[in-house]
């Protein structure tokens, strides 16, 4: 009896062994089953992210190409304005315009920048470059902006800067532009101070920006830095700008190994510093900026192009009307003889009669596009040696890899400014037919205009000046007797006119 208990115990413990067994199974099965759709759902998720990155990238590259595409007519007809323009009204009409087109294109750069950012493809390109262009180039770009708001304007260049670093120049201008701006936007009264120096041994160059704006909240400080965040909606609804130029400075300070921080009293006034990894190449220091960026001044009064090239050809192809027509109009002073096709077809025709000295190809046309043309070139055994640029509103990261690998001799984006079509026509034109500084000087000498030296300290009574003189005289103008004195000691003059008199 015992005996037959104890199997009867023994098999319904079986039984329940059985059952967990069995349910246990289960378990496992379902187990491998959520592992499986777990997988499926991470691999359906990359996906999704994939196509949502392409689907941003094909819109950002349509978006950018779409308004680049109309802003290179407005900046360069704008461009051929100011050249042209004796009329000081309409002087002014067209420098508003090129203020507000860079204004426009400094927001799509920005959206393109922050696109570049978040799939992290944004790079750093290190090259060597001089720091007193660099300077030059912040001044001229910031100065005006603040003093049309009646800021006062002080930049403090340390004569102990290096003149030669290593880094990306392009994000080094970047970086303190939009700072710069930033306290240029929001300080209503007083003025803007900025100051620059390096740090030899530890290889840093520091940029110190100070306004008297309305300054920052101390529970706004931590929002400064994100993406879209403008502080104050409602009290700065006025004042332009995406959000983002803050966000993305302090990414690229820290893509260089660098720092930015923030001091600011409410109501009183902000003051940003950053410091980034720049290798000093010459420590040769630079010397008295303010002296070096009047003698440019005086240089830049009147436009002059660089480049001159009288027996060089070159051909444009853009299939827009407008475009062909801006870019002929730009590179009209380089006397550069300039052909223009509105097709790929239309190029391939040029080039089977006529040889050049560079091809500029847009890329996006109908029926054939630039990179289908450069391949029927490639077919036909056209244009064999000959630079040919990828001219394109496609801005987005990686685009120039793209272009080089198809075969494109370098790119170019739009919209066009003229110092970067200078610069690359000057890298590609062989230099033997490019005139040099003696043969350019010659060559004005022969049909050289009387020079004005005009010393006034209105800028209202400069350009009436400037509207009497004409085309029969070359104008150099200046606003105080130091500037003039300094431009007399390395040129002659016929004429001096100062405060409305004139003398000999």
């Amino acid at each position: 009896m015992e005996e037959k208990k104890t199997i009867e115990q023994l098999e319904k413990e079986n039984r329940i062994l059985k059952r967990e067994y069995s349910r246990l199974q289960q378990d496992l099965s379902m187990l491998s089953n959520l592992t499986d759709y777990a997988s499926r759902l991470r691999k359906f998720n990359e996906e999704r992210v994939v196509a949502a990155n392409n689907a941003k990238s094909n819109f950002l590259a349509n978006m950018s190409h779409e308004i680049r595409t109309p802003m290179n007519a407005i900046i360069g007809m704008d461009e051929m304005i100011l050249r042209e323009c004796r009329d000081p009204k309409i002087e002014k009409y067209a420098m508003d315009i090129r203020s507000a087109s860079k204004t426009l294109l400094s927001i799509i750069n920005d959206i393109l920048d922050l696109s570049k950012i978040e799939s992290g493809k944004m790079e750093i390109v290190p090259v060597e470059y001089e720091t007193m262009s660099v300077f030059n180039d912040i001044a001229n770009m910031t100065m005006k902006k603040a003093q049309d708001k009646g800021l006062s304007y002080d930049l403090k260049v340390s004569p102990e800067i290096p003149t030669v670093l290593f880094g990306d120049e392009i994000r080094i201008r970047q970086i303190m532009l939009n700072i710069i701006n930033n306290a240029i936007k929001y300080t209503k009264e007083g003025g803007i101070c900025i100051s620059a120096s390096y740090d030899l041994q530890r290889e840093m160059l520091k940029v110190e920006v100070s306004d008297t704006g309305i300054g920052i909240r101390e529970e706004d400080m931590e929002k400064l830095f994100q993406s879209f965040q403008r502080l104050e909606e409602t009290k700065n609804r006025n004042i332009e700008g995406t959000g983002l130029g803050l966000n993305i400075t302090k990414q690229l300070v820290e893509m260089m190994d660098g720092f930015i921080g923030v001091q600011s009293k409410y109501g009183k006034g902000t003051t940003f510093t950053a410091e980034v990894c720049q290798k000093c190449i010459d420590d040769t220091p630079i010397g008295d900026f303010s002296d070096n960026w009047i003698r440019t001044q005086i240089r830049n009064t009147e436009y002059r192009p660089r480049l001159i090239a009288p027996d060089a050809r070159v051909l444009i192809v853009d299939d827009n009307e407008m475009n062909l027509e801006v870019m002929a109009g730009l590179l009209s002073d380089t006397r550069i003889d300039v052909t223009c096709a509105s097709s790929g077809a239309e190029c391939l025709e040029k080039l089977r009669d006529n040889s050049y000295d560079c091809i500029m190809l847009d890329q996006m046309m109908p029926g054939m596009s630039g990179t289908e043309t450069l391949s029927r070139l490639r077919e036909e055994k056209l244009a064999q040696g000959t630079p040919i640029i990828a001219l394109t509103a496609d801005a987005i990261v990686g685009a120039r890899d793209s272009y080089l690998k198809e075969g494109f001799t370098d790119y170019l984006s739009k919209p066009v400014m003229y110092e970067e079509l200078e610069n690359m026509l000057i890298k590609h034109i062989d230099p033997s037919r490019i005139l040099t500084q003696e043969q350019i000087d010659e060559l004005e000498s022969r049909t050289e205009k009387p020079v004005v030296l005009v010393i006034n300290g209105s800028s209202d009574k400069l350009n009436e000046i400037k509207v009497l003189l004409g085309d029969d005289y070359k104008g150099v103008y200046v606003r105080d007797r130091e500037q003039a004195a300094k431009y007399l000691s390395r040129h002659a003059v016929r004429y001096i006119i100062e405060d409305g008199g004139e003398g000999v």
